[in-house]
């Protein structure tokens, strides 16, 4: 494994990307980038990133913010819930002496999983502990040449003792990025850059013809059906009403039109739009209600009146957007 570090760590050096968050060891932009970076790429993350933090410069002033203000700083993200723990964190590290520097400690806070204390700890502090991300996965799982359904509890170990190995002797900051790197850039899902990669003569899949067959693929669940009827204002001058959201099973406790939403076996006949999110395909159908029939909602939930030029504050989410425009 040494050689293997070796080449691994060499070529990190020679290649990294010059990201905007490599550029010191700020724990607060390390930790920011780590949470952007979870289910987007990062070459789509570095404008976000930049104007995150040209908003909220210090964990100071993302914990003085205003929730909806956060909110709005992330809207094209997606996964909202990242946000408001985000922002849950920072008032939490804001009132600590110092950031802390273990995973075990990291891992207690909001938004802070396995992954992101693991890598914030390890980038920023030098904690030697090994990073899992879908890119180490991959690399890991063709290098050793290992079939491992590595969404189950028991496999996610045993690449995690691996990816801990990799980082002893090292510093941790570098070998994580570098596994992180080589997957990003060389060893891609697809059509991988084999003939450019520190690790060709010693990649057992590569050797085995398993390359395209690594990581193992978990099968998708079948996605959910709904249909969303969603009750909007019949005057278009009036304020619109919103209610935080209590009776759909996506975007939970956001900001949501009124409505019900109904589970279905097939796709309706008539709807207004369709949108998709994680596990569901959503068929929007778009309903015209009184001001008074709107009233009887809050009665029963969290309502909000607002300007329609200010929902994107509160609620950013595209699909909110897509019924505001039909």
């Amino acid at each position: 494994m040494k050689r293997d570090q070796e080449k691994l760590h060499k070529w990190y050096l020679e290649n990294k990307r010059p990201l905007p968050w490599r550029a010191n060891k700020n724990p607060y932009y390390i930790w920011i980038s780590e949470t952007m970076l979870q289910q987007t790429t990062t070459t789509a993350v570095i404008p976000f990133f930049k104007r995150f933090i040209k908003r909220f410069p210090t964990l100071k002033a993302l914990a003085s913010a205003n929730t909806e203000d956060v909110i709005e700083a992330w809207a094209g993200l997606g996964y909202y819930s990242r946000a408001r723990n985000l922002h849950k964190a920072s008032k939490l590290l804001n009132d600590l002496k110092k950031f802390p520097s273990t995973y075990k400690e990291l891992i207690k806070l909001p938004g802070f999983g396995a992954y992101t204390s693991r890598s914030v700890s390890s980038i920023a502090f030098e904690q030697p502990v090994g990073v899992i991300d879908g890119n180490v996965i991959r690399v890991l799982s063709r290098k050793h040449n290992l079939s491992l359904e590595w969404w189950k509890t028991k496999d996610r170990a045993e690449l995690q003792a691996l990816a801990d190995k990799y980082v002893d002797g090292y510093k941790s900051s570098e070998i994580n990025q570098a596994l992180m790197e080589l997957g990003a850039t060389i060893c891609t899902p697809t059509n991988p850059s084999c003939l450019l990669c520190p690790w060709l003569k010693s990649c057992k899949s590569k050797k085995a013809g398993t390359t395209e067959k690594l990581p193992l693929k978990k099968v998708k669940s079948k996605k959910q059906i709904l249909l969303w009827k969603v009750y909007k204002s019949k005057n278009k001058n009036a304020k619109t009403l919103l209610i935080q959201n209590d009776y759909a099973p996506f975007l939970k406790k956001q900001w949501l039109f009124p409505g019900s939403i109904k589970l279905l076996n097939t796709r309706p006949k008539s709807y207004d739009l369709i949108h998709h999110i994680t596990k569901y395909d959503i068929y929007v159908q778009i309903k015209s209600k009184t001001s008074k029939e709107l009233e009887t909602f809050s009665k029963k939930s969290e309502i909000i009146k607002i300007h329609r030029n200010e929902i994107q504050k509160v609620s950013p989410s595209s699909v909110i957007q897509k019924i505001l425009e039909h």
